[in-house]
């Protein structure tokens, strides 16, 4: 899912880096920003976790991660795409 979710992100990358105004190409980065930011920390816990040598006493790191991956990230979607709400602003 991590390359397919790459993959999708550099075509919308280079197709915002096609449109003509400055401004336009702003507000395309700034939507996309949220997401960005929400996907970043879910795949850097997992990345982490299985890239991680293996160490004794691993399993408070190991309780940790699955706070950032299952509850932090799920916990932080809701505030991080209402702060691109209008009203909200």
């Amino acid at each position: 899912t991590l390359i397919v979710t790459a993959v999708s992100y550099g075509c919308i990358i280079v197709t915002i880096l096609h449109i003509p105004s400055s401004a336009g190409r702003r507000k395309a980065f700034s939507t996309c920003s949220a997401h960005l930011i929400v996907v970043t920390v879910f795949y850097s816990t997992c990345i982490y976790r299985y890239i991680r040598p293996e160490q004794r006493g691993g399993q408070d790191s190991d309780k940790i991660l699955s706070l950032f991956f299952s509850v932090l990230t799920q916990t932080l979607n809701p505030y991080i795409y209402s702060l691109r709400n209008r009203q909200v602003k």
